[in-house]
């Protein structure tokens, strides 16, 4: 058995697209009364702009369409270090392109008290760090209600509240009521090294 680390939940265009595009197929060919796997196939052997199509990086040749066609056409011509360096390309500037803004978040150690995003939905959980690893960029979170959790360094926030300062204190009774029993602090979209109320985020956090 192997277990894979919790992955952050984050938008793929290509993916996205891939998705709608073959549904919309499937749909129309439906409508038309059209054989799926026709449909599928001619999206397959459909070349991108750069690269050959699916299949041809699959098979190592062009496939038959049902239009015809010469056997020469269909033999194994393929080039595939051109492939894998015009791949090797896209990476590169697809990897330029999502780096351009993305910031490296501080390291957290043992002990630390953090915010962890518990659900994408729900509100942001306090927990104390008790293990470091053993993938990159995972922590093991034990939480205020004595559970147990693996998150990936983009769902964890330093805890930068100081629960002992009397200017905190101060301010609390000022502003809410005296008969006041708990403060909701959430984290927010701005760096983890600033302290406030509220423990901070970077520009790469979840949006909730």
């Amino acid at each position: 058995m192997q277990h894979m680390e919790y992955q952050k939940n984050l938008a793929n265009g290509q993916i996205e697209r891939a998705v709608q595009t073959v549904k919309n197929s499937l749909t129309k060919a439906a409508e038309e009364g059209k054989d799926l796997y026709v449909v599928l196939l001619d999206y397959r052997i459909e070349p991108a702009k750069d690269m050959s199509s699916p299949a041809e990086l699959l098979m190592g040749r062009k496939l038959r369409k049902f239009l015809p066609s010469h056997p020469g056409q269909v033999k194994p011509t393929f080039d595939v270090e051109r492939a894998r360096e015009a791949l090797r390309k896209r990476q590169i500037i697809q990897n330029k392109y999502a780096n351009k803004h993305a910031t490296v978040l501080p390291v957290l150690h043992q002990n630390a008290k953090v915010w962890f995003k518990h659900k994408m939905k729900e509100p942001w959980k306090q927990g104390t760090i008790i293990q470091v690893g053993p993938q990159p960029h995972s922590y093991i979170i034990k939480g205020e209600d004595g559970g147990v959790f693996r998150r990936n360094r983009f769902h964890i926030r330093q805890d930068n509240t100081v629960n002992d300062n009397p200017h905190w204190s101060r301010i609390v009774e000022d502003l809410y009521n005296s008969d006041a029993t708990e403060i909701s602090r959430i984290p927010n979209d701005s760096a983890d090294s600033q302290i406030n109320a509220s423990p901070k985020t970077n520009r790469s956090n979840i949006n909730q």
